[in-house]
């Protein structure tokens, strides 16, 4: 009898230990959308993981179209240090603004994905760091038809793809603001630098900004310079609407313009 019970409790703890260990990082890919439609913050998630190793794609409400954060390699975190990754039951990706840092927790609860992030600020601005909490529902996969001939995901010749931007992009050259400003900026790959003034030998303000291209938005620190007698600072998110049309979707610092076209 105490055999048997020894050889139950044993079977027992097996079951236990199989159902335990069955979670797998894979479980966290795919798309996931906030369950809050009014959010302020993080809009979606797209997760692709393999094996041990796993990526995390971002995206945060602006207007009039969500901000691009971009992609980052996500770290995993098992339960002990004798579990195996490809079970991790956690995900950690941070991302870098240039102006702050995210970081993300992300861990399953059933079929949620619960995201805390942890914002940090790096711009000597003298914002407070804030904590938020999210949940995400994954999106149901969709198969679309494609026009004969042309591969899933492909852009068909002529067709212009909304919010897209075009594949060979400068932004190089002189621009003119509604702020009565001229704008001198040099793009080289994805960063770009301006100098902008609202007149060329007496201006009022003058200022210069570095900032990285992520998808569709511009990231960008900017500052006075004491060619002119503003002296103020703060961050941009700029919308690229086409090569030729930037429209500000974030400002801080007091910055005036909004529309930069050439």
């Amino acid at each position: 009898m105490k055999l048997l019970c020894s050889c139950l409790a044993a079977l027992l703890l097996l079951l236990i230990t199989a159902t335990c260990s069955s979670a797998s990082i894979d479980q966290f890919a795919g798309s996931w959308n906030n369950v809050d439609p009014n959010t302020s913050g993080i809009t979606k998630i797209e997760i692709a993981a393999s094996g041990t190793s796993s990526q995390v794609h971002v995206w945060g409400r602006c207007h009039p179209s969500d901000c691009d954060w971009g992609t980052v390699k996500a770290q995993a975190f098992a339960s002990s240090v004798s579990s195996d990754l490809a079970g991790a039951d956690t995900l950690i990706a941070v991302f870098d603004s240039g102006f702050s840092k995210t970081t993300l927790v992300m861990e399953l609860s059933g079929n949620t994905l619960i995201v805390d992030s942890y914002d940090r600020f790096t711009d000597g601005s003298g914002r407070s760091n804030y904590l938020a909490n999210y949940k995400f529902q994954k999106a149901p996969a969709q198969s679309e038809p494609t026009p004969s001939g042309t591969a899933p995901g492909a852009v068909i010749p002529g067709e212009t793809v909304p919010g897209s931007v075009p594949s060979v992009l400068d932004l190089t050259g002189v621009w003119n603001c509604d702020d009565g400003g001229i704008y001198y900026v040099r793009q080289l790959g994805t960063i770009v630098w301006w100098f902008g003034e609202n007149d060329p030998n007496y201006p009022g303000w003058s200022n210069v900004m570095r900032g990285s291209i992520s998808g569709s938005t511009i990231n960008a620190d900017w500052t006075d310079v004491p060619k002119g007698s503003v002296m103020q600072y703060g961050n941009l998110v700029l919308q690229i609407e086409s090569s030729n049309r930037l429209v500000a979707i974030s400002k801080t610092g007091g910055f005036s313009g909004s529309v930069w076209t050439r």
